[in-house]
């Protein structure tokens, strides 16, 4: 049964009372929305309708502006207000139908979402957690962070499942990093020797990989840098376009293995690719055994915290 859809209650969701200093003055905003929520109505329906009715409230009240993501660029910087629709429909549609309800709620409901491990640096807890954040809303619905000690995001991927036909699509839609500063660049260097050599930004594609098999996806696609979201028009300006943008997508995802896949995405290898030990130099061969002992761990963990619905 569809939902009758009131667009000036929506406005008090997506603008609530208690927001009203933020949102300064209100009525503009409440305003704002109605004209757009007009102008993009099909769309907007289309995703009320679309997603279950109590996680939409979840969602909306982790993220009051959820229902303004038709009116936005998402996961591609040419996708139509329908086109976006779908991606967020079909993802949530994925998350409702295809994983344990026991899962989607520590996603949801919990501040920061599911852990799925965790490790110590220098004394200090890391964590690996899929959660939902707001923030990242122009570059999918869920996110694979890696929180510091501090509990604060230090690497992010924010992706998006999307089935198409009779495959199941993975699409990473952006990645966020830490500034450069000696700081941080300490963090790095003490985080590539307790995962025994592998730099941070590589093991979150190597995990992405890991949730990607557990999901059973066909393809893992990757946003590609000029396809970015945020890499339209509206941003270009010193306060938003490309200094949103500093990650050299295309650079890293070749360095990955990854290929061409069509003019938006590169197509990753979900293969757990590894080396010889014959072609590992005798120093290192301790090390890569390690790093494989210990991602042979990570990836059981995930295989059991992931399972699909059967």
């Amino acid at each position: 049964m569809k939902k009758t859809l009131s667009l000036h209650q929506l406005s008090k969701t997506v603008y609530p009372e208690h927001l009203k200093e933020k949102y300064n003055p209100l009525w503009r905003y409440r305003l704002k929305f109605l004209a757009r929520g007009l102008f993009y109505k099909s769309s907007l329906t289309q995703l009320v309708n679309g997603i279950d009715s109590t996680l939409l409230e979840v969602l909306c009240t982790k993220h009051n502006r959820f229902i303004e993501k038709p009116f936005r660029p998402y996961i591609t910087n040419s996708a139509t207000p329908n086109q976006r629709v779908d991606y967020i429909t079909n993802h949530y549609r994925f998350m409702t139908q295809v994983l344990p309800q026991d899962t989607c709620k520590q996603i949801f409901a919990n501040e920061k979402g599911l852990q799925l491990t965790s490790f110590i640096v220098d004394e200090e807890e890391y964590s690996l957690n899929l959660t939902f954040d707001g923030r990242f809303q122009k570059e999918g619905d869920l996110s694979l962070v890696l929180f510091d000690a501090q509990g604060d995001n230090f690497y992010t991927v924010t992706f998006v499942i999307n089935e198409t036909g009779a495959e199941r699509h993975l699409i990473i839609g952006g990645i966020q990093g830490p500034s450069s500063s000696d700081e941080n660049n300490l963090k790095i260097k003490k985080l590539t020797k307790t995962l025994h050599g592998q730099r941070p930004k590589d093991l979150m594609i190597k995990i992405m990989t890991f949730i990607a098999n557990c999901w059973h996806v066909d393809r893992l696609l990757a946003i590609k840098t000029e396809s970015h979201s945020y890499c339209v028009a509206r941003y270009k300006s010193k306060r938003y376009g490309s200094s949103r943008i500093k990650t050299d997508y295309n650079r890293h995802w070749e360095a990955l293995g990854g290929l061409s896949y069509d003019h938006h995405f590169y197509q990753l290898p979900t293969d757990d690719v590894r080396r010889n030990p014959e072609d590992i130099s005798r120093p290192k061969r301790a090390m890569y055994r390690r790093r494989y002992e210990w991602l042979d761990q990570i990836k059981n963990t995930l295989s059991y915290i992931l399972e699909l619905n059967k």
